[in-house]
């Protein structure tokens, strides 16, 4: 006695074109999604670890605008000073970030824009996998 089971997959051709629109629209929105997800939680984390004495320069932390596509990478950026905030002691606009950062001759370093990146760039890929999950599973 002999048995046969036989599967058919119609469709195909659907499929295929379905998945082909669907899959690179798909990584670029979540690709940028996921590059503004990480950097919102990056600025969070510096303002989190940044030394504070009048709170100008943790004000002044923030996320450049939004994540771009420039060619073939995806672009995002955390900046601090300047950006119109004004410290309280001096009356002038933070712009003493980079010596915090990296120190100076007089100073240590205290980072805390690395420190930022560093947790965003972390965080990215999971943000990529859940963002691209559900993408995919809307379609």
């Amino acid at each position: 006695m002999s048995l046969t089971l036989t599967i058919e997959w119609e469709g195909l051709e659907a499929l295929h074109r379905y998945l082909a629109q669907t899959i690179p629209e798909a990584l670029e929105k979540a690709a940028l999604e996921a590059l503004n997800a990480a950097a919102e939680e990056g600025v969070e984390y510096a303002k989190a670890v940044v030394p504070v004495d009048t709170g100008a320069l943790r004000r002044s932390i923030r996320q450049e605008p939004r994540p771009r596509r420039e060619g073939d990478s995806y672009e995002a950026g955390i900046s601090a000073g300047g950006g119109g905030v004004v410290n309280p002691k001096t009356g002038r606009e933070v712009d003493y970030a980079a010596h915090v950062e990296y120190g100076t001759s007089r100073t240590l370093a205290q980072p805390y824009l690395r420190p930022g990146l560093i947790h965003a760039a972390m965080r990215f890929p999971l943000h990529f996998l859940g963002i691209l999950r559900r993408l995919i599973q809307l379609g």
